[in-house]
């Protein structure tokens, strides 16, 4: 688990704050390094300047409220909408300034009003204003290393050196000028959008080539504000946002579909530092759960490079405003085998290990690679695209990971998804007074009963073990949404937990039941999908 928090926090102890606006990026003229500016609204309603390491940018959702460096996730200003948006290339570019409701209520400034946006009209007369930068954040740059590629030509060229379809796969060889260690799945699915999406494309290409135009007024290094054109994507997005008379503004974009579906249904990468490797396990005792690790990641707002020889540090994951509903699978390959060996270790007692959780402090940089900086890189990590949308502060993206992984590794079983909330009023079922969410995963093989895996959403890191479970459907009395509801109400205790007795019942009552639980352990999400499988396939034989 992780925290962000910006260093030389410039407002009061404990005041919250509200990120209102953004401008675009400018380079500082010391260390050569791409910043961007934050406009905050204080309490009193004044306004003020912050400059950030435009790596950032991934991270700055508008409307969002600070308190002492950090995002409080669970309050930012606005509402949520759902909207129809039939074509998104009636879109029109405007200055800030141009748009009413911009320049009277929500800014100030020459500066902040020449930020451009896109303008959409619906049907019921309602104007839909879009920030370009926050386009450029949900749609173009998930993390920092893309956020700086943005700002330079041919970047896919640099970091590619094999870009190849053959069949229905596509083949990526990635460069040393991209450090292995940030190459996730979903960050690679990315730049594949990015590559054979046309209009992705387009609207990546335009930033870079619409800036250079503008240097021959000024200079490359000045804040000049970007532009960029939309995506095609599904009609329906889901943003917040606020609503002042008859005009919407966006100031996050949460989830959009892409409208085209990428040209292949493998897609294969290797880069020169992935290596293949081969296990060979050993029996190992049984250790005591050691206490949670939480890591701080204190962000150096200077202009400093951070040191670059080894790899960045891995933020918190962030979620993708991009819903991708295509399934293609992902194939990670590498060019030498290692031999790895588990060793056999002793059972240490558990009075050894603290019980509490441990924060450790890792002071990180945002900037671009350099090699003068204190402090080491960072760079912020991707969920993987799923089939069904599982919002950031459900606490289900990691356990997402897990299937997606187990589901692209064995091919001999079939997953599907379902995402809920809880109906019920108990301790356990609220996160924050909002309904806490559960995913129900159904594993089915060929010839065999199907099997669930239960898995509640845990964005406040509650400790409750997975539940996988298994009855004789077609040939049991009982259906699917009637065992659950068993198994919510009698199996689950009201403040969280397991009860084993009212399962070991259900055993009795239900034909086939059996059910099993596994933990959830700090290993990777690929281990983890790993271990569901191999649970699931010893429940059912």
């Amino acid at each position: 688990m992780g925290i962000v928090r910006l260093s030389d926090w410039q407002f009061d102890p404990r005041e919250k704050v509200t990120l209102w606006w953004l401008r675009s990026p400018w380079r500082e003229s010391i260390h050569r390094q791409w910043r961007i500016t934050a406009v905050f609204k204080r309490e009193s309603g004044e306004f003020k300047e912050v400059d950030f390491p435009w790596g950032l940018l991934p991270w700055l959702k508008l409307g969002q409220i600070f308190q002492d460096g950090q995002p409080i996730w669970n309050e930012a200003v606005g509402d949520n909408f759902e909207l129809k948006i039939g074509n998104a290339s009636t879109a029109t570019l405007s200055t800030s300034a141009n748009i009413p409701t911009l320049a009277n209520y929500l800014l100030q400034g020459r500066n902040n009003l020449a930020e451009y946006c896109f303008k959409l009209q619906t049907q019921k007369q309602v104007t839909i204003v879009i920030p370009v930068l926050e386009c450029i954040r949900a749609f173009l740059v998930p993390n920092k290393s893309l956020a700086f590629g943005l700002l330079e030509p041919n970047y896919f060229e640099r970091i590619v050196t094999r870009n190849e379809i053959t069949g229905l796969k596509l083949l990526l060889d990635f460069s040393e000028d991209v450090p292995k260690k940030i190459l996730s799945r979903p960050l690679v699915f990315r730049i594949a959008r990015l590559l054979y999406d046309s209009s992705f494309r387009a609207a990546w290409d335009r930033v870079f080539r619409d800036r250079l135009s503008q240097t021959a007024q000024t200079n490359w290094n000045a804040s000049i504000p970007l532009v960029t054109s939309l995506p095609n994507f599904s009609s329906t997005w889901h943003v917040r946002g606020m609503l002042t008379g008859q005009v919407l503004l966006v100031q996050q974009i949460m989830e959009v579909s892409p409208s085209q579906s990428l040209p292949f249904t493998e897609l294969e990468f290797t880069h020169p530092r992935i290596k293949k490797r081969e296990y060979v396990e050993q029996q190992s005792a049984k250790q005591q759960r050691r206490p949670k690790k939480e890591t701080k990641h204190i962000i150096e707002s200077e202009a400093e490079p951070p040191d670059v020889p080894n790899a960045p540090k891995s933020l918190p994951k962030l979620g993708s405003s991009i819903i991708e509903k295509q399934k293609v699978k992902l194939k990670k390959t590498g060019t030498i085998s290692i031999l790895f060996i588990k060793q056999v270790t002793d059972t240490e007692d558990a009075e050894n290990y603290n019980t509490e959780r441990l924060l450790k402090s890792q002071a990180v940089n945002l900037s671009d690679k350099g090699r003068s900086g204190r402090t080491p890189a960072a760079e912020f990590t991707q969920r993987l695209p799923l089939d069904i949308f599982v919002a950031l502060d459900d606490g289900l993206d990691e356990f997402g990971e897990a299937i997606r992984f187990l589901n692209e590794m064995h091919w001999d079983v079939t997953t599907t998804w379902d995402v809920r909330e809880f109906n019920q009023e108990t301790l356990f079922t609220k996160v924050a007074e909002r309904p806490r969410k559960y995913a129900l995963v159904t594993l089915q093989w060929q010839g065999k009963y199907p099997c669930w895996i239960l898995e509640f959403g845990r964005p406040d890191s509650f400790s409750i073990s997975t539940l996988i479970f298994t009855f004789a459907l077609g040939d049991s009395n009982e259906t699917l949404e009637s065992v659950l509801d068993k198994i919510l109400t009698q199996g689950l205790q009201p403040g969280g937990g397991w009860s084993s007795k009212p399962l070991e019942k259900l055993k009795e009552s239900i034909r086939g039941f059996n059910y099993r639980w596994a933990k959830h352990t700090n290993s990777f999400t690929e281990e983890w999908g790993e271990r569901l499988y191999k649970n699931a396939q010893g429940l059912i034989g």
